[in-house]
Order: C-alpha cells, then sequence, then structure tokens
C-alpha cells in the first residue's frame, strides 16, 4: 500500500469529526470517497495535507508508520497534493506562473530563466494530453483549464498521492470528461488518486475502489464493480435500502389544479425582454418565469446560463433590453434594487461571492435583511436572532451555534445559511444558479424540496444546473441555452436528455425537436 490510515480520531470541541477512520490507497489506483457532508471527507483531507493534526490513530507511507504529526512541509516531502474545491490560484498570474508558485525560480546570474520555467510546463502539459495556453493570465481560461492548470502545479514537482474536492462542480459534461483523461493518464503513470464527490455516477465510472464514510466512521470500503448507486446512498444514509432517488415532479403531484393553483401560474412575476449583455455573451433573450413553476436553465458550458441570471439580478451590465419583475420594468437594476424588488440570487461561487469568510453564522443570515430588523436607525439583534434561530432550525442547518464562523460549516450547510438569508428576505422570484453544487445527497433533496415549496406559495424559481438528470427531476418547463440565446422552451412531459442535448448542440435532430 502507498497510503494506509488506521483509527483516525479527530475532536473539534467534544463533537466527533471522525472515529476510528481508516483509509488505504494503491499506488496508480483511483479511489473514490464519498459521504454526506459532514461526514468527514475534508477532515480527512485536511490531515493527509497536514493543515490538522489526528487527535489518534496511524498513517503508513509504504509500508511505514509516520511518527507524530503529519505536518505540512512533511506532507508535500512525501509526494502529497491536494487540489481543493475552489481555485487556489492568483487570477492575473499567467498559468507558467501559477504553476511554479512555491517552488524556487530557475536562475542565471540573477535573471529568472522564464523560457525555462514555460518549457518545463509546457513539457508536463504535453505529457498529459492538457492544451492551455499556459502564458495566458488565469482570469481568462475556463473551468477545467484552471483544473489543468492546478493539476500541472500538483504533478511538477514528485506526485505520488493527488487528491482531488469535488473537482467537476463547475465543470460541463465534456470538460469533465477531458479531466477524466488526465487523471487516468496520471494514475497509468502510477499516482494514486483520491477522488472526492458527490456526484456518485462520476465516481462509479471513473474509481477502482470506493470508501464511504459515515458520521466520520468508514461505513465500506467496495470494489467499484460490485458497487451501485443505490448502495452507496444506503452506506451514506446508514440505510441499505431505499427508494429509488428520482421523484415524480411537482406537476405529476396532487393538490395543483385547483382555480387558485391555475391563476398563480397564470402570474408572471418575472419577464426577461430581448436583453443583452454589453460584454456579448448574452444576446437578446426573452424569457417568462411564471408563479407556481420551476423554470429549469440548460446550457453547456459557456452557453451564457450564469451571465443571464447575473444580467437579471443586475451585477452584470446590460446594452439593452429590460428586466420585468411583478410588473414594474427595471432599465438599470442592481442587485440591492433587486432584492427591494422581491428577488434572490443564489450564486454559484458560494464561498468567493454568496458568504462573508470570517463573518458568523448570523452575520451572513441577516445580511440582506438589515432593513427589515432596523428601527428608527438601530438594529433590533434581538429580533434578528430570533429570527435567525427559527431559520437555522427550519433549514435544519447544523453548527455549534449562530456565532460559529461560517466557514467552519460543511458546504451544504454553508449553502443552507445561503438560502437562510434569502429566504428572510421573503422573495417572490428566485434566481439559482448550481445551488446543489457539491453538496451530499440528503441536502441536495433539501434544496429541491423547499424550492418546490416556494414555487407552490406562489414564487417563481428560476433553476440553472450543469446537472441535466436534476434539471428533468425539478422542472417544469426548460429553457435551453446555446450561444448567448434561448433556443428552445420545451415542457417537461417525458422530456428526455437527448433531446435537449441535441439542441445544445445543434444537431439535425434539435431542430426538429423545437
Amino acid at each position: 500500500m502507498l497510503l494506509e490510515a488506521t483509527g483516525l480520531d479527530k475532536q473539534f470541541n467534544g463533537v466527533y469529526a471522525l472515529k476510528q477512520m481508516g483509509l488505504s490507497l494503491k499506488a496508480g489506483e483511483i479511489h473514490g470517497l464519498v459521504g454526506e457532508n459532514g461526514a468527514g471527507k475534508s477532515t480527512l483531507i485536511k490531515i493527509l495535507g497536514g493543515v490538522y493534526g489526528a487527535d489518534s490513530g496511524e498513517i503508513c507511507w509504504e509500508g511505514k508508520p509516520l511518527s507524530g504529526r503529519l505536518e505540512a512541509a512533511q506532507s508535500r516531502a512525501l509526494g502529497i497534493r491536494i487540489l481543493y474545491q475552489e481555485n487556489m490560484l492568483v487570477p492575473a498570474f499567467s498559468g507558467v506562473e501559477n504553476i511554479w508558485l512555491g517552488r524556487p525560480y530557475p536562475t542565471k546570474n540573477g535573471r529568472i530563466l522564464w523560457d525555462v520555467m514555460r518549457q518545463e510546463a509546457e513539457t508536463k502539459a504535453a505529457e498529459l494530453g492538457i492544451e492551455v495556453n499556459l502564458q495566458a493570465p488565469v482570469m481568462e481560461l475556463r473551468p477545467p483549464q484552471k483544473k489543468c492548470v492546478e493539476i500541472l502545479r500538483a504533478i511538477l514537482g514528485e506526485c505520488r498521492l493527488l487528491i482531488l474536492d469535488e473537482p467537476t462542480a463547475s465543470l460541463s459534461d465534456r470538460e469533465t470528461a477531458m479531466l477524466f483523461d488526465v487523471m487516468k493518464r496520471l494514475a497509468a503513470k502510477g499516482t494514486a488518486i483520491l477522488y472526492v464527490s458527490h456526484r456518485l455516477e462520476e465516481v462509479l465510472s471513473l474509481t477502482h475502489r470506493i470508501t464511504v464514510l459515515r458520521n466520520g466512521e468508514t461505513a465500506a470500503v467496495l470494489d467499484t464493480k460490485d458497487a451501485t448507486k443505490e448502495l452507496l446512498i444506503g452506506h451514506m444514509s446508514g440505510m441499505l435500502t431505499r427508494q429509488p432517488e428520482r421523484e415524480p415532479k411537482r406537476q405529476e403531484e396532487g393538490g395543483r389544479n385547483t382555480a387558485k393553483e391555475t391563476c398563480r401560474r397564470e402570474a408572471r412575476p418575472l419577464e426577461v425582454r430581448a436583453l443583452s449583455s454589453r460584454d456579448g455573451i448574452v444576446k437578446n433573450v426573452s424569457l417568462t418565469a411564471p408563479a407556481g413553476q420551476i423554470t429549469g436553465i440548460f446550457g453547456l458550458c459557456g452557453s451564457g446560463r450564469t451571465e443571464l441570471l447575473e444580467c437579471i439580478y443586475g451585477c452584470r451590465r446590460i446594452k439593452s433590453g429590460e428586466v420585468v419583475l411583478n410588473g414594474r420594468g427595471i432599465k438599470k437594476s442592481s442587485p440591492s434594487k433587486a432584492v427591494e424588488n422581491g428577488m434572490a440570487f443564489i450564486c454559484e461561487d458560494r464561498r468567493g461571492k454568496a458568504l462573508i469568510n470570517g463573518g458568523s453564522l448570523f452575520d451572513n443570515m441577516v445580511l440582506a435583511s438589515i432593513g427589515r430588523f432596523s428601527r428608527r436607525g438601530r438594529f433590533l439583534t434581538g429580533e434578528a436572532a430570533a429570527a435567525a434561530e427559527k431559520m437555522q432550525e427550519f433549514l435544519k442547518i447544523k453548527c455549534m451555534g449562530l456565532s460559529q464562523p461560517v466557514e467552519e460549516l460543511s458546504g451544504g450547510n454553508q449553502q443552507k445559511a445561503v438560502f437562510a438569508r434569502a429566504l428572510l428576505t421573503e422573495p417572490s422570484v428566485w434566481l439559482c444558479d448550481e445551488p446543489t453544487q457539491a453538496v451530499d445527497v440528503a441536502s441536495r433533496k433539501e434544496i429541491h424540496r423547499l424550492l418546490q415549496a416556494e414555487a407552490k406559495k406562489g414564487c417563481a424559481v428560476v433553476f440553472v444546473s450543469s446537472d441535466l438528470t436534476e434539471i428533468l427531476e425539478i422542472a417544469d418547463e426548460v429553457a435551453v441555452m446555446a450561444a448567448g440565446t434561448i433556443v428552445a422552451r420545451l415542457k417537461n412531459s417525458r422530456l428526455s436528455p437527448k433531446e435537449v442535448l441535441a439542441l445544445c448542440y445543434g444537431t439535425e435532430e434539435g431542430r426538429k425537436a423545437v
């Protein structure tokens, strides 16, 4: 075994994050690590990276026990490299500069040998079949290209174990396939890969073995050939039998055929009229989001899905067109105006754009509703705390209290904090961009149920996801985007993935479907 961890314990304030946890990895193996949020995956990764020290247990490297705590410098010296969910890159630096970060630059007579650095980076990229402009600033690269830059940085030196935490969370299917190809090439060269993901289909298609964590303990270790999605979910939840994951869409459920519900669906709290962004990404988009309905938006990476929501919310500049909220036209919108007019935006990048890292859970929850809890220039802390506590209980946010720093929460609970902030503003229109990205199966279902309940109350929900299966599970209607515009709107009644993808790729079959 390359790495073997046994009996790992780790507590935070008396609560076990890991309890007698075990993991083994072979050289050249792609090993999946799955579990619900809070199961201990992040804690294990940080122990292997030297961020945390285990309270007890043993880690062996190539059969030899490591004495004492595994420090960050020791972890790097062993060849352990970690790619976290969020890109750890300097946006203004080129790919080459980012790849060499943390390493001594080659020099001659006091001058940095940039050509040598570029050649080494490009040679390594060619070995793995990575095609990316390494001289361009990272801010100009697409998400999969940024992930490839991180991989190149990890393997420029000796990389014996590569740990990837939700690497495909923001990638399209095509980009994911490209990343998988790079990972397989690395494994073929003898690098062990620990692949952490909530996307069980990916884990089942890519890995050799899978370790399942539940409540900080190793629930199961399975050969992938013997595993199924249902079996993994059973181990993750502690129930080895579960109903099929796909639930009936809301239009198939009872209670929606009343005259009142019909009237709600006819209301149009959000209308987008011939909207174009100043940067040219969004092109002449018109869209109506009826009340009481979840409108899904699907498209390939670069189709303009995220940019459209940003234009509607007012955080991306508009060249022409109009956004109409509850009958009121807003030509020059802004996030503050959007909130005032009853709009909530769940953005894709919760760590970078939605949460205030360093702030408490309470601060993050009430940020958008300060006016609601203010009287005559005074902030009513008690009233706000009472509302936040109710929201924390309603959403089942696992925390040690409202004063806990939000960055200490698991990914799923951080996302719930974002939803709590939106709910406290009492919106009538929801814009959701990848709202279940990098959350566990249980949290994903809870978010789906929440949005379905909001729609049932009469809200309009616009739901963007790169997961087509998810779109087909939850949406009443699907708007398909390609090249910055909406090419079709389809009722989600026996709609197949093949029909939607044909429209995305502009095939003859897709044109016939319109």
